[in-house]
């Protein structure tokens, strides 16, 4: 398990948390996800060898955010 942030930037509200914390039950290998509208950023801590951050970046684009490595 490694856990990384990104920043996302358009997160502006709790219902965008909520949006973003949501990734959890749809990509396998995550255990959790904290995100914070006022920080504009999300930790994820998952197991690399089932999920990647590709995937997690194009899974917050799905949701309509970008999230950016830090």
């Amino acid at each position: 398990m490694i856990k990384k942030t990104f920043n996302v930037p358009d997160m502006h509200c709790s219902n965008c948390s909520m949006k973003l914390e949501s990734i959890e039950d749809e990509l396998a290998g995550i255990k959790e996800i904290n995100a914070s509208y006022h920080k504009q950023q999300m930790t994820v801590e998952f197991d690399e060898t089932k999920v990647g951050e590709e995937q997690i970046i194009a899974a917050a684009k799905k949701k309509g955010y970008v999230a950016i490595p830090v």
